[in-house]
C-alpha cells in the first residue's frame, strides 16, 4: 500500500534490491497468484479487476468481475485459476484458454473544446491488422458516456485509418472488439490514435498591467538591446488565471503534437519619458497569437494604433511626442497566425487609466534677500499637469537641502515655499532651487543676492 493511497507491486531480487513492477493511485491489491503460463496475477479492488503482469513492466486487465474486490487466487490442477471475490462473495474460474471474443473500452477522452472527429488509426499484432479486431467509436457532450451520448459507430477495421461517423462533440470513447481470439495467439493492440480538430475559439486577454512612468521593458537578460548603465526597475506583473485541472490520461492522442513554449520574464529598466505595459493572455486552442495596441486620450472616443504585429506580451514606447494628459490602452489579441483568414478570431481588453506627463514644472517668483538675523527666500512651484512632489535648495553650489511647502504637504499643482537661510558671510551669494513633480520632471532656477556687512552680525 502507498501512504498517499493506491498500491504498488515490488519485485525483490535475490540480492535484496527492489524493483517496482506496477503502481496505481486508485486500485488496491488484495490478492496475488500465478496464471497457467506462470505470469503474476493481481486481484484488485474496488473495481473487481484481475490484472496479468507481462514482461518489461507491461500489464493487462484480463477480467472484470461482478464484485468490488478480488480477495483470493488459487491455482487448479487443470490450469484454471479459482477467483474468489467479495461484495458480493462469489467464486469464478479463469482460463486456461481465452474467450473466443472479447472487448476493451477506453476511458472517455475530453477534448476540452467542441471538436470535429477525424480518422481512427491503430496498430496491433497477432492478426489484429488482418481482421481480428474491429473498432467502434461513440461521442457526446457529458463526461459520463451513459448520459446523452450517441450510439456506437463502426465497425472500423482499417488500421491505416477509417473516417469516423461521430458528430462534433467534446468527448469521445473507443472500443476494441477482439474476434477469433480462441484460435492461435490472441490479437493485441499497440496504439490507437483519433484525429480531431477543436472548434476555433477566440483568445482571451487575462489582465493588463500598465507600469509606472519612466519604466522601459526589455527582453530577458542576455539579449543585446543596448541598455548599458541603466537602473533595474521592479515590474508590476499582470495576474494570471488560476490553473485548471489537467486533462485525464487517455490513449487517444492528437494528430499533431503541440510545441512547448518556454517564456522568460522581461526586465524592467528606468528610462525617462518611457511608458510600458505588460499583459497576460491565453488561447484554449493553443494557437500562436499576435497582438496590437491602441490608445486614446481621456474624453476621446476614437482609438489610434500604437503598435501591431507584436508576438511578445509587453511593449514600451517613448511618450515625449504625446501631449500631457490621461490615456487608456486597448490590447487586441488575434489567432490569425494559426488559422485561415476567414476563421481567425480576436479579443480585446482595455487598461486602467494612466497619465502621461513630460512637461516639467515651473519655478516662479523666486526671491532672496538679506534680513536680520538671517536671510530669507521664497518661490512658487507650478505644474500644468501634475502635483508637485518635492523641492530642494542649494547655496553657493553646496549640498541640496529638502524644503517643505508652507502647508507642509505637497499635494497640489501649485505650492508656495519660504526658506530661512542659514547665517551667511557678507558678500554675493547664489541660491539655486529645484522642484520635481510626481513623474520626476524637474525644473531648476537660481537667483543671486548680496548680504551686506551689517546683516552678518
Amino acid at each position: 500500500l502507498q501512504a498517499t493511497g493506491g498500491a504498488e507491486v515490488v519485485k525483490i531480487a535475490p540480492g535484496g534490491s527492489p524493483e517496482t513492477m506496477w503502481t496505481s493511485r486508485q486500485d488496491l491489491v488484495f490478492a496475488l497468484g500465478l496464471s497457467s503460463a506462470g505470469r503474476l496475477l493481481l486481484g484488485t479492488g474496488d473495481n473487481g479487476t484481475l490484472i496479468e503482469m507481462e514482461d518489461n513492466d507491461v500489464y493487462s486487465s484480463i477480467a472484470h468481475t461482478a464484485s468490488a474486490q478480488v480477495t483470493s487466487l488459487v491455482a487448479a490442477p487443470d490450469g484454471k485459476v479459482f477467483v474468489a471475490t467479495a461484495n458480493p462473495g462469489k467464486i469464478f474460474t479463469l482460463g486456461p484458454g481465452y474467450e473466443s471474443n472479447g472487448s476493451f473500452e477506453s476511458e472517455p477522452f475530453d477534448a476540452k473544446i467542441f471538436s470535429r472527429w477525424g480518422r481512427l488509426t491503430w496498430w496491433g499484432g497477432n492478426g489484429a491488422a488482418q481482421g481480428k479486431v474491429a473498432f467502434y467509436l461513440r461521442c457526446g457532450n457529458t463526461s459520463n458516456p451513459e448520459v446523452s451520448w450517441g450510439p456506437w459507430t463502426g465497425p472500423y477495421k482499417n488500421p491505416a485509418g477509417d473516417p469516423t461517423d461521430c458528430p462534433p462533440s467534446r468527448f469521445a470513447q473507443w472500443k476494441a472488439v477482439f474476434l477469433d481470439a480462441g484460435s492461435g495467439a490472441p490479437p493485441s493492440i499497440a496504439w490507437v490514435s483519433l484525429a480531431y480538430q477543436p472548434r476555433n475559439v477566440a483568445p482571451v486577454i487575462d489582465d493588463i498591467a500598465v507600469q509606472d512612468p519612466g519604466t522601459r521593458v526589455a527582453g530577458p537578460p542576455g539579449q543585446p538591446e543596448g541598455f548599458a548603465n541603466t537602473t533595474p526597475v521592479q515590474l508590476r506583473m499582470p495576474q494570471k488565471p488560476s490553473a485548471s485541472a489537467g486533462a485525464a490520461a487517455s490513449v487517444i492522442t492528437q494528430a499533431s503534437a503541440r510545441r512547448t513554449k518556454i517564456e522568460m520574464p522581461p526586465r524592467g529598466l528606468q528610462q525617462k519619458g518611457y511608458q510600458s505595459v505588460l499583459w497576460n493572455s491565453h488561447d484554449d486552442n493553443d494557437d500562436d497569437l499576435e497582438f496590437a495596441i491602441y490608445y486614446r486620450s481621456e474624453g476621446d472616443q476614437s482609438w489610434r494604433l500604437l503598435k501591431d504585429k507584436l508576438t511578445e506580451e509587453y511593449y514600451s514606447w517613448d511618450t515625449t511626442s504625446m501631449p500631457d494628459g490621461a490615456y487608456y490602452l486597448k490590447i487586441v489579441a488575434s489567432d490569425a497566425p494559426a488559422n485561415p483568414a476567414d476563421q481567425a478570431l480576436s479579443a480585446e481588453r482595455e487598461s486602467n487609466r494612466f497619465e502621461v506627463v513630460n512637461t516639467p514644472p515651473r519655478i516662479e517668483n523666486l526671491h532672496a534677500g538679506s534680513a536680520v538675523p538671517r536671510s530669507k527666500a521664497s518661490f512658487e512651484a507650478v505644474s500644468a499637469s501634475s502635483t508637485i512632489d518635492r523641492a530642494q535648495y542649494s547655496i553657493d553650489a553646496g549640498d541640496w537641502q529638502i524644503v517643505f511647502p508652507t502647508g507642509q504637504l505637497s499635494d497640489a499643482q501649485k505650492e508656495n515655499y519660504e526658506i530661512e537661510l542659514p547665517a551667511l558671510p557678507p558678500g554675493e551669494h547664489t541660491l539655486a532651487v529645484q522642484v520635481s513633480d510626481r513623474y520626476d520632471n524637474t525644473a531648476t532656477s537660481q537667483v543671486t543676492f548680496t548680504v551686506p556687512p551689517h546683516a552678518a552680525k
